[in-house]
């Protein structure tokens, strides 16, 4: 299920008063302005080292980051439609290729992922 961020990241940054330049200065990701209007639109989306930084300037982590743009999406009725589950082995290669400390962060989300199914 893909999570569309771009909503969730403009609010806060519009909160925070910060213009598109100054959310890439204040978390040193090494982009351009366009980047963050890019991830704000859905065009592109942050890697985890990227949504770590921007939780971090945020002030929280990126877990509840991604609930909250999970939240944001289900109340503007934007949720993807299910799809039927894959057999290949995708899933058990991408998380072997991670080191142990993304291993955990993927955990997190899965976890968040399987509480907020069990919600609807």
């Amino acid at each position: 299920m893909a999570i569309n961020i771009g909503p969730t990241l403009k609010r806060k940054r519009e909160w925070a008063r910060l213009t598109q330049q100054e959310l890439i200065d204040h978390t040193r990701m090494d982009r351009s302005a366009s980047y963050i209007s890019a991830l704000e639109t859905g065009k592109s989306s942050p890697t985890l080292v990227e949504l770590e930084q921007l939780a971090r300037y945020f002030r929280t982590t990126v877990v509840e980051l991604l609930q909250e743009a999970m939240d944001d999406s289900a109340r503007r009725g934007t949720t993807p439609a299910e799809t039927a589950p894959t057999t290949d082995d995708r899933l058990e290669r991408y998380y072997n290729a991670l080191e142990e400390r993304d291993q955990d962060l993927v955990i997190e989300f899965m976890q968040l992922l399987a509480k907020n199914r069990s919600r609807k």
